[in-house]
């Protein structure tokens, strides 16, 4: 016989020895999929979030679920996976060291939008951090720190998502500059 042809046979075997084990992986991701769907909708019920900000949480977590049991299954059934979960591992693994290298700036930038709408401080007040030796004068705000210059003249660049973590202490300045000033101000040019 042809070795280009399929084993007929043997490839019926192996389809009817693996239907038990991919039925199992099946049932398991489905339990898993429900588990996980009440179990945020539980989340929900008993927090303050909405529904609808933890369904795309569940349908990012259910699709994981549908490739993994998939992937799972074509293994029990004999194709040489391991390539794929090789690479799948790889991409995974660089997303999540994307995901961490970004979330601080996106979060110090997102912060600073809140900082801006809801101006807690403004440049030439004074802000102190309680229970902790960080205080001066706000001389500037950019997307991700905010320029406190302290008594001796130094000058501190705290990160703008620090601002909702800590309590901080508020004192106006007597040369405080509103949001619209600041944008409208023209720098300086170099004579």
């Amino acid at each position: 016989m042809d070795s280009s042809l399929v084993d007929l046979p043997a490839l019926t075997h192996r389809i009817i020895t693996g239907l038990p084990a991919a039925a199992a992986i099946a049932g398991g991701a489905i339990v898993l999929r429900v588990a996980l769907t009440r179990g945020l909708a539980l989340l929900a019920d008993r927090t303050s979030l909405r529904h609808e900000s933890v369904m795309p949480f569940s349908k990012a977590m259910s699709a994981l679920i549908t490739v993994a049991a998939i992937v799972l299954m074509l293994g029990v059934f004999g194709f040489n996976l391991g390539g794929l979960w090789a690479m799948l591992a790889t991409v995974l693994g660089m997303i999540a060291i994307g995901f961490v290298a970004v979330w601080s700036v996106l979060s110090n930038m997102l912060c600073t939008v809140i900082l801006l709408i809801f101006r807690p401080f403004a440049i030439g007040d004074e802000v102190e951090f309680a229970a902790e030796p960080v205080r001066g004068q706000v001389v500037n705000l950019n997307f991700v720190f905010t320029t406190l210059r302290t008594e001796d003249g130094a000058l501190l660049q705290i990160p703008n998502n620090l601002f909702f973590q800590k309590v901080i202490k508020r004192r106006p300045g007597s040369g405080t500059i509103s949001l619209a000033q600041q944008l409208g101000r023209v720098q300086p040019a170099d004579a």
